[in-house]
């Protein structure tokens, strides 16, 4: 990944999507953009739109997920409304300049783009939404409603609680071989008598599964939980922690932010 600056905001991007026609950033702290209904929705707004503004997008036209790791998936299209869209953790639009956002606090945010087409695909692959296989199930609908092909889509995994860090109980193992998730051993590594999930490997193997290229997919291997000076972690910082996000549009040209390196 490669971290740029805009008006004091930093921001991280995928190098392998640096491609004419998309634009794409994950935020960093100390803003805190979460689709959180609380007493603080103002500033997060605020937030959102003061990040859009820098890469030249308009505020009024973004889709962002108010999610429930649940692998429901909303195609943006021309009538969709604008605003949240409750209980969906993925979004994929190919409606210029409308924008996509999802939010974090240690699960990995997926971007897919397809260079042929134009479209882009953001997924919330939580815990569970890995479990529940969500990147493939955004490129099964990708393949249905467009046509896409896995040989023409890239994709990224996020920033997220690393192999490193993530530690968990041997429920989630066994929700994750009930899912049928292959590569058990290699996603759910053991040290010193604990178990931790990569979350990263989970969607990876996922995504070369269906038949993305594994050279065009780039993980950003940054672990939130080691890394809570970049990013936010709930797993560091407990409940009602800020949330960042990954946010992406079909931009048709490159943004001034997206070019400052």
């Amino acid at each position: 990944m490669r971290f740029i600056m805009h008006d004091g905001r930093r921001y991280a991007q995928f190098e392998t999507f640096d491609v004419p026609g998309l634009t794409h950033a994950f935020s960093t702290r100390p803003d805190d953009l979460s689709a959180r209904m609380d007493a603080h929705r103002a500033s997060r707004s605020r937030s959102r739109e003061a990040m859009l503004a820098d890469f030249g997008l308009d505020p009024q036209r973004l889709h962002y997920c108010v999610q429930a790791h649940e692998p429901l998936i909303l195609i943006a299209g021309a009538s969709t409304p604008f605003g949240a869209h409750e209980k969906f953790d993925a979004l994929i639009t190919v409606e210029p300049h409308a924008a996509l956002m999802n939010f974090s606090a240690d699960c990995p945010l997926l971007l897919i783009y397809d260079l042929r087409q134009g479209i882009i695909a953001q997924a919330h692959a939580s815990w569970r939404c890995s479990v529940a296989r969500i990147a493939q199930l955004v490129i099964e609908r990708l393949k249905a409603e467009f046509g896409s092909a896995p040989g023409d889509l890239l994709a990224g995994v996020g920033p997220s609680a690393g192999p490193c860090c993530y530690e968990v109980k041997e429920d989630v193992r066994a929700a994750a071989a009930t899912a049928g998730l292959k590569n058990l051993d290699l996603i759910f590594p053991r040290r010193d008598g604990r178990m931790f999930f990569d979350l990263w490997s989970a969607n990876v193997s996922q995504l070369t599964e269906i038949g993305i290229d594994r050279q065009k997919i780039e993980i950003a291997g940054i672990c939130t939980m080691c890394r809570n000076d970049l990013f936010f972690s709930f797993r560091r910082e407990g409940a009602g922690c800020g949330h960042f996000c990954l946010m992406s549009a079909i931009s048709g040209q490159q943004s001034a932010a997206g070019r400052s390196g």
